[in-house]
């Protein structure tokens, strides 16, 4: 089941479809780091150097942080 959500990144609105267990990595990453969805979104797209799909970019962040939830 995909969890789709909401989000303004930088005065445009967009939405994510994603698993509920990468939700469960972002939002226990952003509790971490007392940061938001919008925050760490902006955060990873400065990160890159081409615009990658955002989907893609959390689903990879998750990937990169998901030994901490093992």
């Amino acid at each position: 089941m995909m969890i789709k959500r909401s989000v303004v990144v930088q005065g445009h609105a967009t939405s994510v479809r994603l698993e509920p267990e990468f939700w469960q990595v972002i939002d226990d990453h952003c509790k971490q780091k007392n940061t938001n969805l919008s925050q760490l979104i902006i955060s990873l797209e400065k990160q890159q150097n081409s615009k990658t799909n955002l989907t893609s970019l959390l689903r990879v962040f998750c990937l990169n942080n998901a030994s901490k939830h093992l």
